[in-house]
């Protein structure tokens, strides 16, 4: 295990590197610095920094073999009243089969410098709660006393786990700045465990050696902990800006993953996999591939009476997929596994995404069509690292299917998502293909850009102190999918962010195509808004606020990507009816872009003496932009956000 890690660090490399503060990183103590430490200077915009980040992770034998234990202990500064929610403090914990990880020696203090002396507040640990957060992971839950702007806290507490797979991964960033943080690990020469750096290509500080001053004995066996110490200093805040997937595959942090097990009396069982032996686990998998097998025999009862001897293999592949997205139901669950039978799945007709799916490729397969699943990894859960095939990456299912020279990507927990269209959350880089005696990648991506197009009629009434503004709302594509899922699920949200806060008891939204999720979905709509009067002069936002009103590229720079899940584009086309007795004086100037980035377009014309029509189109050509045109595209997003509130003015002429 030594050779092992010492192996991966040579390839991440090390470095020292010393910093100026000397924070005290003792529980229970505390400095002056800390109480003068009013915003931190390499970030004055932060709200809140952690002084210090300390855990260690090791091994300790009992009647039942080795169990893992964790401590933790930090300490945070709240410099303004909006770092308030970082006295929220979540611990995760572990449960499965009725064992579950243990929270102990949980504490904690507040310190408050008030009239020349400390106040220190106690953690009362009666106000803490649990959660459930999936299947198997918990979080225990709890505020920190009297935290306020100024306020110093720290806290610390020890887990215990039966589960020795479950090694702690170490996050050295934060979305606050950190002062200092290091991690300590007490491996064994029993479990090894492999791990992978990501987000940063070297440590600030790092040292191992075996602890000399303890001798460890398992029957016959002497042994040493072999100690590693990971530091990392002065880490900015990461600034978790919008387009990415998930926060953590960009955070600087450590992954670990139980590598093998090697055995007292000599023997050696490898963890660690490879992608084909991965596959293959997957597919002798009580709650995978032999589910997949009763799926298909079941299947061939269902497939014989849908009649599908005369039509085309897409077009049965098209009948299976809606047959499955109209009479079952996705439980909001994302997993890899199944977790009940096919009898209790058939009954209920509702599971999770991986009964769900795997239903449907059975299904596919006893009609005589090639589907495989697909294990992916959705983007709230992160990115799957290649190099490392690690079972923890995915957690949910899709499915292939081969259709002549067709290679298409299915999924069922979505009624509103088209044939060969699956559902935002899983579009996330590449998912795995289960299948005998191959290993296969597929990208999870849709190549057609999405749109909504505004169609906007605005009229004064007679009275010319307020305007009307009727709608006709197209939408295609993921665009679709949402607005019909909003509709459908959270109308009153919708009717809200459609019409606003002044909404007529006869103002409606009447929806077409609902259901005809092959054709564009349309919402037709009026609502009415005060006028805006300048003397005498009336000022009118074509796009009536909606388009973008700021730039939601916030950084300076980025070194990530920014990812748009999909292509995307919005189109506006006002038609203005200037009132009587008015005239139009001012007008935006036309705008023309279009590059191998994005396309944007805004124009006016006259057509007739009291009609004007403003067009505007923006168009993003990548569903993912990659770094190094982060600048120009944040210069387009701005361009977007002033041209498109540009008003036009009319002046009253008698």
């Amino acid at each position: 295990m030594k050779k092992h890690l010492l192996l991966l660090l040579c390839l991440i490399g090390f470095a020292h590197i010393t910093t100026a503060q000397n924070y005290l990183h003792d529980f229970g103590k505390y400095s002056n610095e800390e109480f003068q430490l009013k915003n931190y200077p390499k970030d004055p915009s932060a709200e809140a920094v952690v002084i210090y980040d300390i855990g260690k992770s090791y091994f300790s034998l009992s009647d039942n073999g080795f169990e893992l234990y964790f401590e933790r202990s930090m300490k945070i500064k709240i410099l303004s009243k909006a770092g308030l929610k970082w006295a929220q403090i979540s611990i995760p914990f572990y449960q499965e089969n009725n064992k579950s990880e243990e929270i102990y020696d949980l504490k904690g203090n507040t310190y408050n410098f008030e009239n020349g002396t400390v106040r220190t507040s106690s953690l009362d640990i009666k106000n803490s709660f649990s959660e459930k957060f999936n299947e198997n992971w918990y979080d225990k839950k709890f505020a920190m006393p009297d935290v306020k702007e100024g306020s110093v806290f720290e806290i610390s507490y020890k887990v215990k786990s039966p589960y020795l797979f479950n090694l702690r991964n170490w996050e050295f960033q934060n979305k606050i700045p950190v002062i200092y943080s290091e991690y300590t690990t007490r491996m064994i020469p029993f479990y090894e465990y492999s791990y992978l750096l990501q987000g940063a290509s070297k440590f600030n500080d790092f040292k191992n050696y075996p602890d000399h001053g303890i001798t460890n004995r398992l029957g016959s066996i002497e042994y040493q902990d072999m100690v590693y110490v990971f530091v990392m200093k002065d880490l900015p805040a990461f600034k978790d800006e919008s387009f990415i997937t998930s926060a953590n595959d960009y955070l600087i942090k450590l992954d670990f993953q139980l590598a093998a097990i090697h055995h007292p009396d000599g023997a050696n069982q490898a963890i660690m996999t490879t992608w084909q032996k991965l596959s293959e686990e997957m597919i002798d998998n009580v709650s995978f591939g032999k589910y997949l097998k009763n799926c298909t025999k079941k299947g061939k009862e269902i497939t014989d009476t849908m009649k599908l001897t005369s039509k085309k293999p897409i077009e049965k592949a098209r009948t299976i997929d809606r047959l499955v997205k109209t009479n079952y139901n996705w439980n909001g669950h994302n997993d890899k596994f199944t977790t009940k039978s096919l009898k209790d799945f058939l009954v209920s007709k509702t599971g999770n995404s991986c009964e769900i799916n795997l239903f449907l490729t059975g299904l596919l397969n006893s009609a005589g069509i090639e589907a495989y699943p697909v294990i992916l990894s959705t983007r709230t859960h992160g990115k799957i690292k290649y190099d490392y095939p690690f079972h923890h990456f995915f957690n949910s299912v899709a499915v292939l299917a081969k259709i002549d020279s067709l290679t298409l990507l299915l999924d069922a927990t979505d009624p509103f998502c088209d044939f060969n269209e699956i559902p935002t959350r899983s579009i996330n880089d590449k998912g795995l293909i289960i299948q005998k005696n191959k290993v296969e990648w597929v990208d999870l991506k849709n190549y057609k850009t999405s749109s909504t197009d505004y169609r906007i009629d605005i009229k004064a009434n007679n009275s010319n102190d307020s305007i009307y503004e009727t709608y006709k709302l197209i939408t295609d594509g993921y665009d679709a999918v949402d607005y019909r899922n909003k509709f459908t699920y959270s109308f009153k949200e919708l009717k809200n962010n459609l019409l606003g806060n002044n909404q007529w008891s006869t103002d409606s939204i009447k929806p077409l195509n609902l259901n005809q999720i092959e054709n564009p979905f349309e919402l037709d709509y009026t609502k009415r808004i005060a006028m805006e009067k300048i003397e005498n002069k009336i000022i009118i936002n074509p796009f009536c606020n909606n388009t973008l009103t700021e730039n939601p590229l916030k950084q300076a720079f980025r070194n990530y990507p920014v990812d748009l899940i999909y292509r995307k584009a919005n189109k506006f086309q006002a038609t203005i009816t200037i009132p009587a007795g008015y005239k139009l004086i001012s007008k935006p100037e036309n705008m023309t872009i279009n590059n191998n980035l994005v396309k944007i377009i805004y124009f006016t014309e006259n057509q007739g003496d009291n009609i004007i029509k403003v067009v505007g189109v923006y168009e993003f050509k990548k569903d993912i932009y990659g770094s190094s045109d982060y600048f120009d595209l944040k210069g387009y997003f701005n361009k977007i956000v002033d041209k498109f509130n540009e008003k036009l003015v009319l002046e009253k002429t008698m």
